[in-house]
């Protein structure tokens, strides 16, 4: 048991690597950061058969060069624990596109322990592998196959960590690329580069791929050898003058090749669902779809969340009429407006969340939600974005903080950048309560319509400020995406609830902390010196001079600054300045609930998201700072002129 071997799962996103990771290690894991980033890092211990295993699942990367985040921790660990095992989870569904990982491996030395996953679903649509001639034809690898979902082959798996041996193994490629690869291995053995930090020890072959690819780190180190540097960019340059066109690309083909070859007479494509994507991916049918499910969607969240809301505000109004009876008299006024009040405003539209949580959840199991990004990928390149930030801006509706952190996948600093920028625009599930709150209580025959009316504006106008700061801030060519389209699957329900949980918990997390914290803050700056005089409405009349001009008055502007604590606060102190929801239909009218509700999605982001703004930008105080001025300034314009043109058009 002394001797623990490291066991590293590595493979390409959304092939059932974290599955496998929970079936290896059962409940025995510790969550944790990658060193120096803020990057989550899971570990796991596996025992069988007496043997101990550390379990460390990799971030998802399509590629090990080092130009995202991501890829540069899974790389990193893969060159500093040489000692760790590899195994390299693919999704048989997509094999050809999965083994390129696998070539980059071999390149770098290692010998994986190739991994078939979703095998139930490769074979239910009659696609087989031959496994044996797949490892003859990887240099002998170890090859299994598993379904992580089904628990298939997880003894398999665990049988080839026990018995692993590394072998030597080398994939070769075209006679050109070969011949060039010798000639920058030959330089390297006569210009010899410092390398003795982590790249000590890697092959000289696949420093000379890695330097034909420009990987940005490799050209660093080429760079403190200039005569290393001057020789490798004449070897290059004279492959470049032969393929007229760049090196990177023609790696990326030899790879590609090397693949049909290796997979050729042994593996069978799936093509099953060709026609479901050709009409879920055309520009026109695609959209038309898409707007179909986002209605379905609102309408299921909205319809099956009042049935539960009824039930939940019945019972905070019971709890309110307990705790008056037995609460001291001087205390009963925070703990029954401020606390249960403040906090039961806030639990009550729960379902909405949850609800719209589980929807997002289920779609991106039924794997639409993939299709989407590629959907898009044409609009998201026209607005300055890359393909690359769907992904996150789709994360962004359930919370924008770790929709911000799933930036770190977007290879391309400035698209990254931007999607950073624009994120935040993005209507969460906090600002989604103020939604459904505003669609329950003022537009109960359309509220569905509402709330994807103030969605797509929202949208939108996230598209014109990406267009602008792309074009005029962040400049840059945008990066060829990835889009790897998996089979459309049946619902994973044990994925769905677990992925529903963690993204609604934080949500009662903050109900309990947050909350109820700025629900006591609020009350007594509502209640305080007096009621008639308190020092809420100090705030609100000190902007209400500006919220007034897009019909807001001090109760509203308060509400809005409790918003920027968190924006869960902006239904409760509502609830607390106007003194109850049904006050809050009699002081506003549709038009300015309708204003209220498009700002607060619009402005200021939570504090949990500025900070998290702050780090994702590299502690960039002009980023996070430029973000925060112009969500305030454009929240501010949109609200003044949606709501004089809502006036003279009639509205009220």
């Amino acid at each position: 048991m002394d001797d623990i071997k490291t066991v590293g799962l590595a493979g390409q996103p959304n092939v059932g690597k974290t599955t496998l990771f929970n079936e290896l290690t059962g409940m025995v894991q510790r969550v944790g950061n990658w060193p120096g980033v803020t990057v989550e890092k899971k570990e796991g211990t596996m025992v069988y058969k007496g043997r101990k295993f550390n379990i460390v699942d990799l971030p998802g990367t399509y590629s090990l060069k080092a130009d995202s985040l991501d890829q540069k921790i899974a790389r990193d660990f893969i060159i500093e624990n040489k000692d760790a095992i590899i195994v390299d989870v693919i999704d048989t569904n997509n094999l050809s596109r999965n083994l390129y990982l696998t070539l980059q491996l071999i390149e770098l030395g290692r010998s994986p322990i190739v991994c078939l996953n979703f095998i139930d679903e490769a074979e239910k649509y009659g696609i087989s592998v031959d496994s044996k001639k797949l490892s003859e034809r990887l240099g002998g690898l170890t090859v299994v196959k598993t379904s992580g979902r089904y628990k298939i082959g997880i003894e398999d798996l665990k049988e080839a960590i026990l018995n692993y041996k590394p072998i030597s193994c080398e994939i070769r490629y075209s006679e050109l690329l070969e011949g060039t690869i010798d000639k920058i291995v030959e330089k390297l053995e006569r210009y010899p580069l410092p390398t003795d930090g982590k790249f000590k020890g890697v092959p000289k072959r696949w420093l000379a791929i890695s330097f034909l690819e420009s990987d940005p780190e490799v050209l660093e180190l080429f760079k403190k050898n200039e005569d290393l540097l001057n020789e490798a960019k004449k070897i290059k340059e004279e492959l470049e003058r032969e393929l007229k066109h760049d090196a990177e690309s023609y790696v990326a083909e030899e790879r590609y090749k090397k693949i049909d070859e290796i997979l050729k007479g042994i593996w069978k494509e799936n093509i099953i669902f060709d026609d479901i994507d050709k009409i879920l991916l055309h520009p026109v049918y695609g959209i038309i779809v898409f707007f179909i499910v986002m209605y379905i969607t609102y309408s299921f969240v909205i319809g099956l969340g009042d049935v539960f809301i009824e039930y939940i505000d019945t019972f905070f109004g019971y709890l309110g009429e307990y705790a008056s009876g037995i609460v001291p008299e001087p205390f009963t006024g925070v703990v029954v407006d401020g606390i249960i009040g403040g906090v039961g405003t806030v639990l009550t539209f729960f379902p909405y969340v949850a609800f719209m949580m589980f929807s997002l959840a289920l779609l991106e199991s039924l794997g639409y939600l993939a299709r989407v990004s590629a959907l898009f990928h044409k609009i998201m390149a026209r607005i300055g974005l890359s393909g690359g930030s769907t992904i996150p801006l789709l994360i962004s509706f359930g919370c924008n903080v770790p929709g911000l952190i799933a930036t770190r996948t977007i290879p391309d600093h400035v698209r990254r950048i931007a999607t950073l920028l624009v994120a935040p625009l993005v209507p969460c599930a906090a600002r989604f309560e103020v939604i459904a709150f505003m669609a329950a209580m003022f537009f109960e025959k359309h509220n569905a319509l509402f709330a994807m009316g103030i969605v797509g504006i929202t949208l939108l106008i996230l598209g014109l400020v990406s267009y602008v700061i792309s074009k005029y801030l962040v400049k840059g060519e945008p990066e060829d995406p990835i889009f790897e389209l998996p089979p459309f699957r049946l619902p994973d329900w044990s994925y769905i609830f677990k992925r529903t949980w963690a993204y609604t918990k934080h949500f009662l997390i903050r109900a309990g902390t947050i909350i109820l914290v700025g629900s006591i803050l609020f009350y007594y700056l509502l209640y305080y010196p007096s009621e008639e005089n308190c020092y809420g409405m100090i705030l609100g009349r000190m902007v209400e001079p500006i919220t007034q001009l897009m019909g807001i008055d001090w109760r509203g502007a308060l509400a809005l600054m409790a918003g920027i604590i968190a924006k869960e606060l902006v239904v409760s102190t509502m609830a607390l300045a106007y003194g109850g929801e049904s006050a809050i239909a009699n002081a506003l009218t549709p038009l300015q609930a309708f204003v209220l509700t498009l700002v607060t999605v619009l402005y200021i982001p939570c504090l949990a998201t500025i900070a998290t703004l702050f780090f994702e930008t590299g502690k960039n105080t002009k980023w996070t700072l430029f973000a925060v001025g112009y969500n305030l300034t454009l929240a501010t314009l949109i609200g003044i002129v949606v709501y004089n043109i809502g006036r003279l058009l009639g509205f009220v």
